[in-house]
């Protein structure tokens, strides 16, 4: 994750909403009442510029339009009293009329500050990925038929620049110094003159992040095995352990990815090829994973190839969130799996998880996947990325 996550976080902007010859004891007493509902470090009170429409009363309604722009997307909140509900409904009747983004939720819900609170970090998360580079070593994996996404559309949808970089930029022999803590991180590695030479394929890649200032990678990884008979899985691992989201096979649609959840969930998840899906059972797998996100781990050889280092980890969750874009950036297939399993097969890559997931993800992978590769984040971060999907006008495929 970049250090935007901590830095430059913009508050929400709520406009309460009533009637025009309201008294300032309405807006009072509902700040009053709603005080729980919104945390003062993500929330601020505005007149202009809103992000979330708050209707108090009826008669609201032309108001709220006046205060509302095209190419928007708005949270707007309402309850059952002063007909306020009915306000907010004849305003998302207009909204929607106006192919205007907004969702509609109940003020006195249990859940509503959830909501309040996971708007505010999708919309900042969304804004931070505008002018973030990701650096994309090689080609992209020519098996990779249906993942590629433009450049141009990695651009306009959601605001990342992408830099080609070639193999032959990384000098991996000059390498003279690896970092201590890769090598600590991974000392449980039988092999260490081959971990030797996983850190300096990891210092290769980390030295491009300065010099080309950026943000993401993702790397062709099999050109870098078959020539030396080295993999990049530790460095990746490591990478994305450190906060630098890192795809494999030069993937850019998983890595945006990668850059989304880590801007909008504060994560970055584990890429994972997708080996098998029946009876609602979902098997993933893949040779690196970040070592953050697993509860223990061992080093292996690269599943493929048998040469190299890989991670063999276990996933530390019991639910997982599950998603990734189609390669327009135009939709998103989000879903929930409870985790049932984390076999140690001797048939696909080296970590692996079992999931079970509903019915209709179970159709989605077997008769409309968007591609092989899907992000998976321990916990259930499906309404933040449900509210992020939004805000970029995408389809939400479930």
């Amino acid at each position: 994750m970049s250090d935007n996550l901590l830095l430059n976080l913009e508050r929400l902007r709520v406009k309460q909403l009533a009637f025009p010859t309201a008294d300032m004891s309405v807006f009072d007493k509902a700040k009053k009442k709603y005080k729980g509902l919104f945390d003062p470090d993500q929330v601020e009170f505005a007149n202009d510029k809103p992000d979330v429409l708050m209707f108090l009363t009826g008669g609201s309604e032309r108001i709220a339009i006046e205060s509302i722009q095209e190419y928007r997307f708005y949270l707007m909140l309402a309850s059952k009293e002063g007909n306020s509900w009915a306000a907010a409904t004849e305003v998302k009747a207009w909204m929607n009329q106006h192919n205007i983004a907004s969702i509609l939720v109940n003020a006195d819900s249990p859940t509503a500050a959830t909501i309040v609170s996971n708007f505010y970090h999708a919309l900042n998360g969304v804004k931070h990925l505008h002018g973030q580079r990701l650096g994309v070593v090689g080609n992209t994996s020519e098996w990779l038929v249906a993942s590629t996404v433009s450049p141009f559309q990695l651009q306009s949808r959601l605001g990342i620049e992408q830099v080609d970089i070639a193999w032959s930029d990384i000098v991996f022999d000059e390498v003279k110094q690896i970092a201590p803590d890769f090598t600590a991180l991974f000392d449980c590695a039988d092999n260490k003159a081959e971990l030797t030479e996983s850190g300096k394929i990891y210092e290769g890649l980390a030295s491009l992040i300065p010099f080309y200032k950026l943000n993401a990678l993702s790397v062709e990884c099999f050109p870098l095995v078959n020539k030396t008979g080295h993999t990049a899985c530790l460095a990746l691992a490591k990478l994305n352990m450190d906060g630098v989201p890192s795809a494999c096979e030069a993937d850019n649609c998983s890595a945006a990815g990668l850059m989304f959840a880590g801007e909008v969930c504060k994560t970055i998840p584990w890429m994972a090829n997708t080996i098998h899906v029946e009876n609602r059972k979902a098997l993933f797998a893949h040779c690196t994973a970040p070592t953050n996100l697993l509860s223990n781990f061992k080093i292996d050889t690269h599943y493929e190839t048998n040469k190299g280092q890989a991670i063999a980890g276990e996933i530390n969750a019991a639910e997982v969130t599950i998603f990734r874009f189609d390669n327009t950036l135009s939709r998103i297939f989000i879903t929930l799996g409870k985790v049932t399993a984390k076999p140690k097969l001797k048939i696909a890559c080296r970590t692996q998880l079992e999931v079970e997931i509903t019915e209709s993800a179970s159709r989605y992978f077997v008769n409309a996947p968007f591609g092989n590769h899907h992000l998976i984040i321990p916990g259930n971060r499906v309404e933040t990325l449900k509210l992020a999907a939004l805000l970029l006008r995408m389809e939400i495929v479930e």
